[in-house]
């Protein structure tokens, strides 16, 4: 069996109920990691608006306005008569009831300058302004009969809605953003115009104006909150079934716990596993190729180890193994992805490390969305999870790869000097754990590592609920549920990845304090060097306990390995013949 580390193998050698309790902890771990995260989440509130162009004593008493000789130019628009946008024909109506709305309403719409203009609506998703009127620096006249110059209306559901402001001619429809997304950028026009430069636009007649102010409709923002009932239903059933799990656990369970190294070691000091006797040094190779298989096996054999081994060979080959692949399927899996969403975003936008750092981690925009519209908002939420659920099994994983180095060097360190046992149920002369396997000076870091992969993940792939209104603000709102996506998130996730699995390495590479028989966490290789003979077992495990060279076996013969509270232990010699088999059995 597996000491101190999580292991499948132990649930075929437990009794059944404690078994059916650790599957029951475990699958309710999973809905949980896929629902969890989105059991509360929040709407993009964001509005669809007017864009009138109007001479600068367009709101004067008596101003002659026109609706119709505004939208000429918009009528004569070839893509008009295309369905590529939300609007085919503008809503006459609409237009005008915005327009009646100002003269209503002239306190809802406030004044900005040409640089606070661009500014605020140079934005993914207007949230607390909506319709705008452009004054330009002419006055109705012989040429500019009609106060109303142009109107045109903005949607949210093009993959640029701000590039209205530097393509005006083209806002229309959703032409702008297929054919102008790339040459215009507004916050390069937001910029120029904050620095002094004239805002010029062109009209959908072709003529171009120079914009001199705005007037624009504030109005109350309506982020939400929003709470999915059902989810939260499932959630609070998977943690009450892992509560009702744990109690069961301790109530029931009141046979001694092997949790700890020093649990098993105490436990085999003071009742002998027969089983394994005469072989005293024998490596957890030796146990699972060897002795598993064709059983007792016990003679004397020469010590072959020659100084410390490296951390690594604690681990088992399958841990190392299944640790790298799954790491490497992530880490290929998300530079595929960064990959894709690069060459998607490089159709609309630059790509480059400032620009991405500019679009932020996990902010809702246009460009970086996928699966738009999906059928519910219940797929979008495990689609946004479902890494969320990968990342948690990896860092298990990960978690062991530590957890077994650090028991091998624990282990180490009795053959080192003398050490306290640290048992779960400490007696006298023990001490008590406060840390399962791996000490804080490791468990800390992995767990800010873990809380860490886990938030830039969702920051990487997220849900993306939009809620568009429309001009008027009247009706129900149109939701949009989506996923969103951030490029530079993905970066971070990607680097911080190959860091985590570099720092593995590394630390395996790490020498252990002394020469001693590589355990594991093999239950039989810890039985087999806690044989100490005819010595009081109980005297031992209440004081340190060192691992080594205490002489001759009188039963035996040759000298010994194994635990004792004296001072006489040295270790191992080269070459030395020791009642056990190491790792020359081959």
């Amino acid at each position: 069996m597996d000491i101190g580390v999580p292991s499948v193998r132990n649930l075929f050698r437990i009794k059944p109920e404690r078994g059916l309790l650790w599957i029951v902890i475990g699958l309710t771990s999973i809905p949980l990691h896929l629902l969890y995260n989105s059991a509360v989440y929040t709407s993009v509130a964001a509005n669809d608006f007017l864009v009138t162009v109007a001479t600068n004593n367009h709101f004067a008493p008596g101003a002659y306005s026109n609706i119709t000789e505004a939208l000429n130019g918009y009528l004569q628009m070839p893509f008009n008569t295309l369905a590529w946008g939300r609007y085919q024909y503008p809503d006459f109506k609409l237009f005008s009831d915005v327009l009646e709305g100002y003269n209503t309403s002239p306190s809802g719409y406030e004044g900005l300058t040409p640089s606070e203009c661009t500014k605020l609506y140079n934005a993914d998703y207007l949230s607390s302004h909506r319709n705008l009127f452009l004054i330009t620096n002419h006055s109705s006249d012989t040429t500019y009969n009609n106060t109303l110059l142009d109107m045109i209306q903005v949607g949210n559901l093009g993959i640029s809605p701000s590039s209205w402001m530097c393509a005006y001619y083209l806002a229309g429809e959703r032409r702008i953003y297929m054919e102008t997304s790339v040459s215009c950028d507004p916050s390069e026009l937001a910029s120029n115009v904050t620095s002094g430069l004239p805002w010029w636009v062109k009209l959908t007649t072709g003529e171009e104006v120079e914009i001199s102010g705005c007037k624009s409709e504030k109005i109350a923002e309506k982020c939400k909150v929003q709470f999915s009932l059902k989810i939260m239903i499932v959630v609070i059933c998977c943690n009450l079934a892992k509560a009702c799990c744990m109690v069961l656990a301790v109530v029931r369970s009141r046979e001694p716990t092997l949790v700890t190294l020093g649990d098993a070691v105490d436990s085999f000091l003071r009742i002998p596993d027969p089983t394994t006797m005469g072989i005293c040094f024998a490596d957890r190779q030796y146990i699972k190729r060897k002795w598993s298989r064709d059983g007792w096996r016990a003679e004397p054999r020469q010590w072959k180890q020659k100084g410390a081994r490296r951390w690594w060979t604690s681990v088992s080959k399958t841990r190392w193994i299944t640790c790298n692949i799954f790491c490497s399927i992530i880490i290929i899996a998300g530079g595929v992805s960064l990959r894709l969403g690069m060459d998607y975003d490089g159709q609309v936008r630059s790509t480059d490390l400032k620009s991405m750092w500019a679009q932020g981690f996990g902010k809702v925009n246009p460009v970086s969305l996928i699966a738009d519209e999906l059928e519910n908002v219940n797929k979008a939420m495990l689609l946004a999870n479902l890494p969320q659920t990968i990342l948690s099994f990896l860092y298990l994983t990960y978690n062991s790869l530590f957890t077994c180095m650090l028991m091998g060097h624990e282990w180490s360190l009795f053959s080192h000097r003398h050490r306290t046992l640290r048992v779960t149920s400490p007696r006298p002369g023990q001490r008590s754990t406060y840390w399962l396997q791996i000490p804080y000076t490791y468990a800390i870091p992995l767990m800010a590592l873990s809380a860490l992969l886990h938030w830039l993940t969702s920051q990487s792939l997220f849900l993306t609920t939009i809620e568009i209104s429309d001009p008027l603000g009247k009706g129900v709102p149109a939701k949009v549920s989506g996923l969103g996506y951030s490029c530079i998130a993905i970066i971070f996730v990607l680097t911080l990845g190959i860091l985590a699995l570099l720092t593995a390495a590394g630390m395996g590479y790490k020498q252990f304090s002394a020469e001693i028989t590589t355990v594991g966490s093999c239950s039989a290789a810890i039985s087999a060097a806690c044989h100490v003979g005819k010595v009081d077992s109980e005297e031992i495990v209440r004081r340190k306990v060192h691992w080594g060279d205490v002489g001759v076996e009188p039963t035996l013969g040759v000298r010994h390995l194994t635990f004792s509270s004296g001072e006489g232990v040295r270790k191992p010699v080269f070459g030395e013949v020791y009642a056990g088999t190491g790792r020359d059995w081959e």
